[in-house]
């Protein structure tokens, strides 16, 4: 496995801090965020236990039995020149939207995949705050307590550790959905194991529905993984038509993602800024990771309620110019009927008139006959 790097892009002095940590799925030591210069004070690492599948690694990778309990210790060092307040968070492992294995703290109400049946944090306590002195480290210790019931495959978490009540100052421009929050964040992953055995994953297509990504219009697809186990180097190659058509309106392919055990994610399929017509429409999708595929065809619906309320929140949505053209045809063939009607009941008017004309005509010659002839 190899080890995480941290590409800190430097910018001008009292200038943000731009630091990206590249994920890749063996590694797991996930950060995701923006920070100032003065918040890179601390690192973390983790205290070694017997039970650790390969001593050489830098997270855990435990072997555990039913109802095990055991100690975990992250270690946090301050590197800085001021005595500093870290607060240490267990997590689970998710997917996001990016398709990236994710141990970020989730919202209050985040609901997980439906098939997680045991979640890292139900096996820890709550989080925890440490007070760590300029170029000292403190230990912050976790009670695991393994479930009774036995499962299969890998419970994934990690401890998430960041400055509490960091200067959350944001920069915040909604119309282009943007939001930078000051905050800095180091997580060490858990890995649980009650075997080594090899679980296969399994991939499921579940809802197809309209979307707004990063407020732009979009098509999601939801993935689920749902085997206790982590696969990456995912490819997925999505198409979109009208159903009943070959023609392809959208198409979406992303490479070298990765999925957490029993998670799911909405894979998007961009609009390219258009708008979203309502109508019935055919997904195409095909997944391949190592020798394992997944072929997918789904038929889905995009109301006119959907569409009218994704396309007006939307930014930077195409406008779509009114087909003049069109409405003058429109208004010619309307006016050619008019008078095509109009000159018809003239006609058919007329000639009733003359009909009559020549029936009183008729009518007069037989009176004027019938008279001659009683004189």
């Amino acid at each position: 496995m190899e080890n995480r790097l941290i590409n800190p892009i430097l910018k001008v002095k009292n200038i943000l801090l731009l630091v990206i940590l590249l994920v890749n799925i063996l590694n797991f030591n996930l950060v995701k965020v923006y920070a100032e210069e003065d918040n890179l004070n601390y690192t973390v690492s983790i205290k070694p236990v017997e039970n650790q599948i390969d001593k050489s690694l830098t997270y855990y990778d435990l072997l555990v039995t039913p109802g095990q309990k055991q100690t975990l210790t992250v270690v946090v060092t301050n590197t800085g020149d001021k005595i500093g307040k870290y607060q240490v968070v267990p997590t689970n492992a998710i997917t996001n939207q990016n398709g990236v294995v994710d141990y970020s703290i989730q919202e209050k109400n985040y609901k997980y995949d439906k098939t997680l049946k045991h979640p890292f944090t139900s096996m820890v306590g709550e989080k925890q705050v440490v007070e760590v002195p300029p170029g000292e480290s403190k230990e912050v210790n976790f009670q695991l307590e393994v479930p009774n019931e036995t499962f299969k495959g890998t419970v994934l978490g990690g401890f998430l550790v960041e400055i509490p009540d960091a200067d959350s100052s944001v920069k915040d421009n909604s119309s282009q959905g943007v939001k930078i929050v000051n905050k800095f964040q180091l997580v060490k992953a858990v890995m649980l194991r009650e075997s080594e055995e090899t679980i296969s994953p399994e991939l499921v297509l579940n809802n197809i529905k309209p979307a707004l990504v990063s407020y732009r219009t979009a098509v999601t697809a939801n993935l689920q993984n749902i085997e206790p186990t982590m696969f990456g180097k995912m490819t997925v190659d999505a198409k979109v038509m009208k159903k009943g058509q070959t023609e392809v309106l959208k198409s979406e392919k992303k490479e070298n993602l990765e999925m957490a055990p029993n998670s799911n994610f909405d894979f998007p399929i961009m609009w390219g800024n258009q708008r979203l017509e309502p109508g019935e429409y055919t997904l195409n999708l095909v997944a391949t990771s190592g020798k394992k595929e997944w072929k997918f065809t789904e038929d889905f619906t995009i109301t006119a309620e959907e569409s009218d309320k994704i396309n007006k929140e939307a930014v930077d949505l195409e406008e779509v110019a009114p087909p003049y053209l069109l409405y003058i045809i429109i208004i010619i063939v309307v006016v050619i009927l008019i008078m095509a009607i109009l000159l018809l009941v003239r006609k058919k008017r007329k000639a009733n008139r003359k009909r009559k004309v020549q029936s009183n005509k008729k009518k007069n010659k037989k009176k004027n006959k019938k008279k001659n002839k009683k004189k």
